[in-house]
């Protein structure tokens, strides 16, 4: 009996200190943390877009090299149809170069606002891949139980009136320091984006997931899943991989 009851004692503690550190929970440091887990210098990807339309589902494959968060280069493997199309992102410019009209594109305007080959994802998104703690400013809401842990609610609002997402809500694991599920909404309030994290894995000294989860919230019976095949951090990237002419090579 003494024993459970010193377990006890012991689990009312630990669930009190629990209590008391939620209630300190620094929102943008926590989001600064989150930032160190998913950026690095360079990284080096190669994964799978897996396109569910609700009808049918493809599967693109894709590798892409990124130097820091303004400039990025993708270039699609499979399958033929997109073999050998080409996105580059330097600063707040996205060309898109198609094998089949053998030209650039330069995507502004309405046009980041079309789906990104036919996925969930839109052009604008592709533009919005930013470090979150410099974008937003954080606010913690308080805890909550999903999928069987303790997580913590974080609204985030856009320092910049021009943001493609003007509020995130965030459900974020304090300990580990990764985002589980994110929704995104337009300046209405209207939520547009929803992105789930699954897998994460420890790769070098920090934790990745192998998995996003993106559905269109205006869309039905819709969602895209990138999948990481590959992922690589502090990778040497040639100078030439984002200028243009790499479009054509």
């Amino acid at each position: 009996m003494l024993n459970r009851f010193a377990r006890f004692l012991v689990f009312f503690i630990l669930l009190a200190q629990s209590v008391a550190c939620a209630e300190e929970v620094d929102a943008q440091k926590l989001l600064e943390e989150i930032d160190a887990n998913l950026w690095a210098d360079t990284k080096h990807i190669q994964g799978r877009l897996i396109i569910d339309n609700g009808r049918r589902v493809r599967e693109l494959k894709q590798e892409t090299w990124m130097e820091g968060v303004t400039k990025s280069y993708s270039r699609y493997l499979s399958p033929a149809r997109e073999r050998g199309t080409k996105m580059l992102k330097v600063k707040n410019k996205l060309w898109l170069y198609t094998p089949q009209t053998d030209r650039k594109i330069l995507i502004s305007g309405h046009l980041l606002r079309q789906s990104m080959m036919g996925s969930d994802l839109s052009y604008e998104d592709m533009m919005e891949d930013v470090k979150v703690s410099r974008a937003y400013l954080a606010t913690f809401e308080g805890y909550v139980e999903y999928e069987g842990q303790q997580t913590a609610i974080l609204t985030l609002k856009a320092r910049k009136p021009n943001s493609t997402y003007q509020t995130r809500k965030i459900w974020a694991d304090p300990v580990r320091y990764v985002v589980l599920k994110e929704i995104r909404f337009a300046k209405s309030g209207k939520p547009l984006k929803q992105v789930k994290y699954l897998d994460y894995v420890p790769i070098d000294d920090r934790l990745f997931p192998r998995q996003m989860v993106f559905r269109d919230l205006l869309k039905t019976d819709t969602k895209t899943t990138y999948a990481f095949d590959l992922i690589e951090f502090g990778v040497d990237i040639p100078s030439r991989y984002f200028s243009q002419s790499i479009l054509k090579r």
